[in-house]
């Protein structure tokens, strides 16, 4: 799970669209190729092809905007897409109408992605390496909030301190296990590892602006209107 990207889901259906309605192109032996080993968990590589990528504070301000202007088209593919199910399901005279329209939104959301890529001062390369980082960063914390070791762990030492001491050193093990478990979702140090702890670090103090996106996307595939 460590390299799922926060637009997976919409890369996959988008990608095999593409494959299937718009034909190959130029971008298909491009960022499509980066796609396709995004998906099989290659790591994308830098210009020069080696060495770490260092996330500065400007490209990750820059990339928080970025990710908010995909929301809304992601927000509006979704939407459009949506609205064309019933169509579809139907059978009606107005489906293949509404297979172009589907065509259409594809095609404008590629364009789209360039736009606001062009609008943050970024580069395809630099959104993935990015992407990387802030990905594996978020999700693990979302993930330590989502399952509340924090709150777990506090429960497990309170009622250690009411047990007779024989009893707190039998449990001793099992609060020391979860303290890790809260410990590694506070510090990361399997991001820490792969990224360095500068790269961590600036991800996280743009940690709430990050979080929000996340929520949000995660609503965007499901199709929640905001």
């Amino acid at each position: 799970m460590r390299k799922l990207w926060w637009w997976l889901p919409v890369v996959v259906m988008l990608s095999a669209c593409r494959k299937d309605t718009v034909g190959e192109g130029p971008e298909a032996g491009t960022e499509g190729g980066q796609t396709v080993a995004r998906l099989e968990g290659e790591a994308v590589a830098g210009p020069d092809g080696d060495g770490p990528y260092t996330v500065t504070k400007a490209k990750l301000d820059a990339y928080v905007g970025y990710q908010r202007k995909m929301l809304e088209v992601y927000g509006s593919l979704m939407r459009g897409l949506q609205d064309m199910g019933p169509l579809m399901d139907a059978g009606t005279p107005k489906a293949l109408e509404a297979a172009r329209s589907g065509l259409k939104l594809i095609e404008r959301k590629a364009q789209a992605e360039t736009d606001a890529r062009t609008a943050a001062g970024l580069t395809t390369d630099e959104v993935n390496r990015i992407a990387e980082v802030v990905t594996t960063v978020i999700s693990q914390r979302q993930m330590g909030r989502t399952l509340q070791y924090e709150e777990e762990l506090k429960k497990l030492e309170a009622l250690q301190a009411r047990m007779p001491a024989e009893q707190q050193q039998e449990l001793a093990p099992q609060v020391e296990s979860m303290r890790r478990e809260v410990d590694a979702f506070q510090m990361l140090p399997e991001a820490r590892r792969e990224f360095g702890d500068a790269n961590v670090d600036v991800v996280l103090t743009r940690e709430a602006d990050l979080t929000k996106n996340y929520q949000d996307m995660l609503k965007a595939f499901a199709g929640v209107r905001h």
